[in-house]
């Protein structure tokens, strides 16, 4: 009897992890997509950043004609809004991207948490069966896995 049981959980097992890999890919995915985009975002706002800086410099220095500090000064504006819709961006992007880390988290948890309680289960059976048998077929079935 132990030895039938061990198929139903290898069998619901083998069922219930099927979609694990393909999921967990998806996530880890899209995880590396939204740290490409955030990467790009936190780049371009450190060019803008050190942009406005060097602008901001030139200004101090005296090195500027009263028509040109108008338009400087519009220019740095912009940049500092964009600068900020940048990063505010990035942040969204490494929000999302620890939620998706969660969710994987909480997958691989499930998962393992399930292989624990038919292991245990298995394990009772064990106890209570034909060890010899139950044991050469767990050893054969964690071979295949």
């Amino acid at each position: 009897m132990a030895i039938a049981r061990t198929g139903v959980y290898v069998d619901d097992y083998l069922e219930y992890a099927s979609t694990f890999p393909a999921e967990l890919q998806r996530l880890l995915n899209t995880v590396r997509e939204l740290d490409e985009r955030s990467q790009s975002l936190i780049n371009q706002t450190r060019q803008q950043t050190k942009y406005c800086l060097g602008i901001a410099s030139q200004k101090g220095n005296g090195n500027h004609y009263n028509n040109g500090c108008n338009d400087e000064d519009e220019t740095i504006e912009k940049m500092r809004k964009e600068i900020e819709s940048s990063q505010e961006n990035a942040l969204s992007l490494c929000t999302e991207k620890v939620l998706l880390a969660r969710q994987a988290y909480d997958l691989i948890d499930s998962h393992v948490k399930r292989l624990d309680e038919d292991l245990n289960n298995f394990a009772e059976d064990l106890k209570q069966g034909d060890r010899g048998a139950s044991y050469n077929l767990l050893f054969l079935t964690l071979r295949i896995l």
